[in-house]
């Protein structure tokens, strides 16, 4: 076991992986949280290096609410040239709604990405959440409302940016054995003065346990952005591989 963790560790690519499957009031009372991360370094032939990490915290009261909260970075460095570098955090607030599954959530974020040439953006936002279950076949989630976002980039060209947009978005989680998970969600956010500058976001994920609290995690993501800054593809897809310790 020991040999399989470190070969694995010896092959993947070092990316900052947040956890996307919806959290439920009550499935895990009390203060909770996993860590997450990977590295690379690469010497010879090819030249490089890859650091990611992130973690969450969260708290359940087990009976009304929960709060959490994500902080993330990646950086990678390839023959001398920094090729990606980004950090991550978000912090949400969940609270029924006069009944289990409706709840209310707020929100707030910020993350900077210097290939997508964002210095800061900053966003909160505020929403309601309904949770259907399905017995054998997963949970599906249904979420509505709004984020007011400040968004400064990393060149003079492109001017900050103002906006309010909506904020739709529809998840799925699915527990397969007691060692497999599958999450998905996808977000469609335009903005409410202009729905042709909107962002599309998907993301799924397969969570496997290979030994006790740890696990590793295989992600795709594919997010879309009408109006990026001059000069950025409108697109990004990502895959992503990384080991998760949950305590």
């Amino acid at each position: 076991m020991k040999f399989l963790i470190l070969f694995i560790m010896s092959i993947m690519s070092a990316q900052a992986v947040i956890t996307i499957a919806p959290v439920d009031i009550g499935a895990q009372p009390g203060l909770s949280g996993s860590v997450k991360g990977s590295f690379v370094t690469k010497r010879g032939n090819t030249d490089s290096d890859e650091y990611s990490a992130g973690a969450r915290v969260q708290y359940d009261n087990n009976n009304t609410y929960i709060i959490w909260g994500d902080i993330a970075f990646s950086y990678a460095k390839a023959s001398g040239q920094t090729n990606t570098n980004k950090t991550y955090a978000h912090i949400r607030y969940i609270h029924t709604f006069y009944k289990k599954d409706l709840n209310w959530e707020a929100f707030v974020q910020s993350q900077t990405d210097k290939f997508t040439k964002i210095q800061k953006r900053l966003l909160a936002g505020i929403g309601l959440r309904y949770h259907a279950a399905m017995q054998s076949y997963g949970n599906i989630y249904l979420g509505f409302g709004g984020f007011a976002e400040h968004i400064d980039y990393t060149t003079n060209i492109d001017p900050s940016e103002d906006n309010v947009r909506l904020n739709m978005y529809i998840a799925y989680k699915n527990k397969f054995t007691k060692s497999v998970k599958f999450s998905y969600i996808g977000y469609y956010q335009p903005r409410v003065d202009i729905f042709s500058d909107y962002i599309l976001s998907n993301s799924a994920e397969l969570k496997v346990k290979i030994y006790k609290q740890l696990s590793i995690n295989f992600e795709l993501t594919y997010n879309q952005d009408t109006k990026p800054a001059i000069g950025v593809q409108k697109y990004d897809f990502v895959q992503k591989t990384s080991f998760v310790y949950d305590f």
